[in-house]
């Protein structure tokens, strides 16, 4: 049967990306969403004047989003690169700018460790080298088990690279523990511990530096405003405040989405929505198979703020034993001395807060709901302030709105497994085919896109992912 209709369920990053992939290839889409705006984990939310991005908030790969909106569209954007990046503060005062200006980027490295400028570059070529090799080899790429593994054990660039730890990958350039600890943290991006990444999560700062750390005026909730409109622009239709509640295989090999009194009908089906608990939609359809193990989530807190803050737009503060922080994470408890990422856009967008205002997103990492079912937030909370007030002074007489989202927020309003807000973990043996699979097993019309499926998570893996189940749908 062709597909000619298809019906995506879940309308953040993934289910627009592929929303737009399968109209440029004539097929009709209606995107059904439980909430009553788009962007799923990247919602935007307005009070008093004051505008928070939910989720992400780094946009990188930028490339990326080129390719899925179209250049008009993404020029449109009109993306701004933050320099520096963003800087990692440490506990003894000291801070690192992750500049995206290579000249800059090797000043930085020769701060910490001065006369070693030819491993700074050593580090950021091999890095790289590998990246643009992973990437089209890899990450853009639905492998079986024998493609991967043809692909790791040839020769090149990425079979050194991809499986050893990346501390001591990272610890074979640089001598410095401060380096070391500014260019090891980000895989808690995808919500996996330092501790365990595989060396291969190296292309996170590095893509960071080379490519750049960019930002939409109006937050990454701009991003989600064009994707919505260019799909709109081209026929897609929205129903918001639309939990799709059962699927059904219609006699004729199409599928019937039901949503409360409402079903809809189409050749074939995206979904977009995190993938293990959307398992349900389909009764005894249902894929089985071991359930993945999740990554660790975060607690975030949004405060707007009536005065400036003297951070940068990004900051990240790190404590003085990560190492010891990401253990603690890794057996089910929260540290004592956690990091924190801050995001304050006022610094770059007036925009999004009040005149002489701030509108910060504070980000702590946490552990999910099977490690720890439940957190002492509100004790979190004063110590995040505390942390916060020791580097951007008093705050907490400054909070004119406030609203905080932690593990059970992410399990109940997004429908999230565990509450996990970065899906299944990213360790070796849930990467590339070991991870949960973008095709239903059974049913040729129905695929899956997100964190929760192949590549993986972040605003770049699920762009990546929507084409890929936009693909395998057309296959």
């Amino acid at each position: 049967m062709s597909v000619r209709s298809a019906i995506v369920i879940g309308s953040g990053f993934a289910g627009l990306s592929a929303t737009l992939e399968l109209q440029r290839r004539g097929v009709a889409v209606r995107v059904l969403e439980a909430a009553d705006r788009p962007g799923g984990r990247a919602q935007s939310w307005s009070a008093a004047g004051y505008r928070f991005d939910l989720g992400p908030t780094l946009l990188v790969m930028t490339d990326l989003l080129r390719s899925a909106l179209g250049d008009e569209a993404f020029d449109a954007l009109a993306l701004q690169r933050l320099e520096p990046g963003y800087r990692v503060r440490f506990a003894d005062g000291a801070s690192f700018a992750m500049q995206s200006d290579i000249a800059l980027v090797l000043q930085e490295f020769a701060r910490f460790e001065p006369g070693r400028a030819s491993r700074a570059l050593r580090y950021l070529a091999d890095v790289h080298g590998a990246h643009v090799d992973a990437r089209s080899r890899i990450l853009e790429r639905d492998h079986t088990l024998a493609s991967f593994a043809r692909t790791i054990l040839s020769p090149g660039r990425i079979r050194p690279w991809i499986a050893g730890s990346l501390r001591a990958f990272t610890e074979r350039y640089f001598h410095d523990p401060r380096v070391v600890q500014a260019l090891t943290f980000q895989p808690l991006y995808l919500g996996t511990s330092p501790l365990r990444s595989p060396a291969m999560y190296a292309l996170l700062p590095v893509e960071e530096m080379v490519g750049g750390v960019w930002y939409a005026r109006g937050g990454t909730g701009a991003v989600v405003d064009a994707f919505v409109r260019e799909a709109q622009r081209r026929g897609a239709e929205f129903a918001f405040d639309t939990r799709a509640e059962r699927v059904e295989m219609r006699a004729d090999g199409g599928v019937r989405v039901h949503a409360g009194a409402t079903s809809y009908d189409a050749d074939a089906l995206v979904v977009a929505a995190d993938r293990e608990p959307s398992l349900g939609l389909f009764g005894d359809e249902a894929p089985r198979g071991r359930s993945p193990r999740y990554g660790h989530t975060a607690c975030v807190w949004y405060f707007g703020l009536d005065a400036p803050v003297a951070l940068d737009h990004h900051t990240v503060m790190l404590p003085r034993d990560p190492w010891g922080a990401y253990a603690h994470l890794d057996a089910g408890r929260v540290p004592d001395e956690t990091m924190l990422y801050v995001c304050n856009p006022a610094a770059t967008d007036p925009s999004v807060a009040p005149p002489g205002g701030s509108a910060l997103l504070v980000l702590a990492p946490v552990p999910n709901r099977a490690l720890a079912p439940s957190l002492d937030l509100d004790a979190m909370r004063e110590r995040v302030l505390d942390a916060l007030e020791a580097q951007a002074g008093p705050l907490r007489g400054r909070i004119v709105v406030e609203r905080r989202r932690g593990p059970e927020e992410f399990e109940r309003e997004l429908g999230l497994m565990h509450g996990a807000a970065f899906g299944p973990d990213h360790t070796l043996d849930q990467m590339g085919p070991f991870r949960p699979a973008i095709r239903h097993p059974r049913l040729r019309n129905v695929v899956f896109a997100g964190s929760g499926t192949r590549p993986g998570s972040g605003v770049p893996m699920v762009v990546i992912s929507g084409r890929l189940a936009a693909d395998a749908l057309l296959a």
